[in-house]
């Protein structure tokens, strides 16, 4: 029979080569995070998102827009006040993935600072604060909460599929970015007046019409949604109907990035 001694000794070697393993996995997925072609634009991007309550990312598969802006986002002080990034993905599987992985990057356990939600299933906490999410299931929570109000960013990914539940997602957070920025603003005119002085007429008489779908909450003050939509090369003229806002491309086999002010369509 093997002694004590060596049992101990098999065990404890067991439990150096489970250790050594993680840690090697661990630096493999940080090293990954940095290669990404992201990565290079980090602080742009971080800055981008501060100075625009709307930003268009378009990348290519494995520009690590997905994986990294959550995370980026996350370190630049965007839930300091106590809110959350939400990130939609069209299917459960992706969303599920995608939370492992990057619970993984961050050294935490699923379910801690990142989660994620499909139908019946919640893996979430008080402590989540990167939550993915499938595009239904946010529309399900905007009926019990109109005004998504734990959410200080929502980042709708893969926006080019134009599914239904990702085209009336988008047509609702307009009017959800719209009333909590009046909460905090008043019902002034001056969002008003700056588009008809750059030529805006239309969009704004449009805007008036839909202005009835959600009314600015005057009894408690929201801060503003930040809203990240992210798409393929390509796919972005369906959004210029809805938006007038910056768009970033970062190239999946280069690290460059630039920015382009959209003309109305």
């Amino acid at each position: 029979m093997p002694s004590v001694a060596a049992n101990n000794f098999s065990r404890n070697t067991h439990h150096h080569q489970a250790k050594g393993d993680f840690f090697s996995r661990k630096q493999k997925i940080e090293q990954q995070g940095k290669n990404v072609p992201i990565a290079a634009v980090e602080r742009r991007l971080v800055e981008e998102v501060r100075n625009n309550d709307t930003l268009i990312i378009v990348g290519e598969t494995g520009s690590g827009k997905t994986t990294q802006i959550p995370h980026y986002l996350f370190k630049g002080g965007f839930c300091c006040d106590g809110g959350i990034i939400g990130i939609t993905q069209p299917r459960r599987v992706a969303a599920i993935t995608v939370a492992k992985h990057v619970a993984e990057e961050c050294g935490v356990s699923l379910g801690q600072k990142v989660g994620y939600a499909i139908g019946f299933e919640d893996v979430t906490s008080g402590q989540t604060k990167i939550k993915y999410m499938t595009d239904g299931l946010l529309l399900r929570e905007a009926l019990l909460d109109p005004y998504l109000s734990k959410y200080s960013v929502i980042i709708v990914d893969e926006a080019h599929e134009r599914t239904i539940h990702t085209d009336v997602l988008l047509g609702l957070l307009k009017n959800v970015q719209k009333a909590r920025s009046k909460s905090i603003n008043g019902v002034v005119n001056t969002e008003r007046n700056n588009n008809l002085n750059n030529g805006h007429a239309l969009e704004e008489r449009i805007d008036n019409q839909n202005d009835g779908i959600l009314k600015p909450c005057q009894a408690k003050k929201y801060s503003p949604l930040k809203l990240i939509i992210m798409c393929q090369f390509g796919c972005t003229s369906f959004l210029r109907v809805l938006w007038w806002c910056k768009s970033c491309s970062c190239s999946g086999m280069t690290v460059s990035c630039r920015y382009i002010l959209h003309t109305q369509a």
